[in-house]
């Protein structure tokens, strides 16, 4: 049952649903959701402005932020993956920093420690202190993250999940709001590593990013060599403070059970599907769900939809699943990729 529209205003302190007015309100401070459907369309413009050709990739990055999640994408080199996550952090007037894994990348170059510091005034004098690492930027470019060892990626798995970084007994908070955007080329093999389940678990999306058409190509064959820094859009901190405001978008209690089903259809010893049980070694985390629903209702924020419908769910599905499961000898030897078994199981659920 729907009370109202959520586009109508929405108490995020109660979680219910309040019509005829279009603000949220929290702890004080009001969210006009027209304003941050302005906002959110001026982003996805201007990362237009930037990567040509690529409007369903950039809908996923925009949607990653309106979940207050994390995004790895994954293609060719010279698609603009790289491109597109700075001209994001500058849209958002974030601070940004950009970590290039490296084989030997240690985990203190990307969270920091304790050095020893020399005073100013005095070079005499000297002290340990903590030295805070990239990882305490607001905005975080993990670059060709594939290409440090496990040691190292190992790293960003607290920072990711919990905000927060644990060094010689002493927590220390991250920013808020506090993003990872890595990047992996898919065709190298040598000098790479996989990224741990773990941390694969806890991006939200994994991102295709494929070539431009060739239209397209030729806009991009005539771009000038000099680039000028996107300016900020007005009210990004509505952007990226929307992830309550998007939990509240109503879904039917039946595509909720559906979401569900789909992502315990990833798992061997409970699909339905034998394409799953013949391919697929391991499954989906009931993190995927979580993840499925937010990107759903986020998914149908930014096509002015009035509800989630299975459209949405079957728009951020392939998504948010093909990088959690993992596939067994046999789907290597048949080439059979997990982006194949996620879009087979949508096509084939049923509500």
């Amino acid at each position: 049952m729907f009370l109202g529209n959520w586009k109508d205003r929405v108490n995020l302190d109660v979680l219910s649903v309040i019509p005829d007015t279009s603000f949220i309100q929290r702890s004080g401070w009001t969210m006009d959701l027209s304003q941050l459907r302005e906002n959110t369309h001026e982003l996805r413009r201007l990362l237009g402005s930037k990567v040509l050709g690529q409007p369903q990739v950039i809908d996923l990055v925009v949607l990653t932020v309106l979940c207050g999640g994390h995004a790895l994408l994954t293609g060719a080199p010279g698609v603009a993956k790289t491109t597109l996550v700075r001209s994001l952090a500058q849209a958002l007037g974030s601070g940004y920093k950009r970590i290039q894994f490296t084989p030997d990348l240690t985990p203190f170059d990307i969270l920091g420690g304790d050095t020893i510091q020399f005073d100013e005034k005095n070079p005499d004098l000297k002290r340990i202190a903590f030295a805070p690492g990239p990882i305490f930027a607001p905005f975080i470019l993990a670059d060709e993250i594939n290409r440090a060892s496990p040691r190292t990626q190992s790293a960003l798995l607290e920072a990711m999940q919990e905000r927060q970084v644990s060094l010689n007994g002493q927590s220390r908070q991250l920013p808020r709001p506090f993003y990872v955007f890595a990047t992996q080329n898919p065709i190298e093999n040598e000098g790479t590593f996989p990224l741990p389940e773990a941390q694969l678990d806890r991006f939200l999306v994994n991102i295709d990013v494929g070539y431009p058409n060739f239209e397209t190509e030729l806009q991009v064959a005539t771009l000038s060599a000099t680039e000028k820094e996107l300016p900020a859009v007005a009210g990004a901190s509505l952007i990226v403070n929307a992830r309550q405001a998007i939990e509240q978008i109503p879904m039917p209690q039946a595509l909720l059970e559906a979401c569900v089903r789909l992502v315990r259809d990833t798992r061997p010893g409970e699909s339905r599907l034998g394409l799953v049980k013949s391919y697929v070694d391991y499954g989906a985390s009931p993190r995927a769900s979580q993840g499925l629903v937010l990107a759903a209702k986020a998914a149908a924020f930014l096509n002015n939809a009035s509800q989630v419908g299975w459209e949405h769910v079957a728009q951020v599905a392939p998504a948010v699943l093909q990088h959690r499961l993992v596939l067994n000898f046999r789907a290597a030897t048949e080439r059979i990729s997990s982006l194949e078994v996620c879009r087979t199981l949508v096509a084939e659920s049923v509500l």
